[in-house]
């Protein structure tokens, strides 16, 4: 069973090591992998702002991957997917689709949120399969950098 945890700052290192175990994602977008110094930057601004979330994706004990969302982001009633990152070793099992599932299940709850808009860094044809399957839509052209992906939710009464 897929669980979501919090990352907090002091989980930094962690987050590395599932960045270190998936230099197929990093190529793809053609960035390297950020270094532990960018990562403790990057979780620690994200505590900051209070919109973001930053949750590892576990069975278990073990962290399968990492998930990054805005709230109201672009605009009020919008979440934003700014990454879904499992490590090479766990692709391909269902996770990914699990993790998507479970995280429209607990935004369907809050009743604020419309829609939910996933990025696809650089040229991702894999992303884009990935989140066409899921029920999402082109939406927004932010070429070369990425294109977002939308999502209507619809809210349970």
């Amino acid at each position: 069973m897929l669980t979501f945890r919090e990352v907090t700052p002091q989980d930094a290192e962690r987050v590395h090591q599932l960045y270190l175990a998936s230099p197929h994602y990093f190529g793809l977008i053609g960035t390297h992998i950020p270094n532990l110094t960018e990562v403790e930057r990057e979780v620690y601004l994200a505590t900051l702002d209070p919109r973001r979330t930053l949750v590892f994706l576990c069975n278990g004990e073990e962290e399968l991957g990492y998930l990054d969302y805005k709230m109201d982001y672009p605009q009020a009633g919008d979440v934003t997917i700014n990454l879904l990152l499992l490590t090479e070793r766990n692709q391909s099992k269902g996770y990914g689709r699990a993790a998507v599932r479970t995280l429209e299940a607990q935004l369907k709850n809050t009743n604020r949120v419309k829609r939910i808009l996933a990025s696809v860094y650089g040229q991702n044809p894999q992303a884009v399969r990935f989140w066409e399957n899921l029920g999402y839509s082109f939406a927004i052209d932010a070429r070369p950098i990425m294109e977002w992906y939308a999502k209507p939710l619809e809210v349970t009464a």
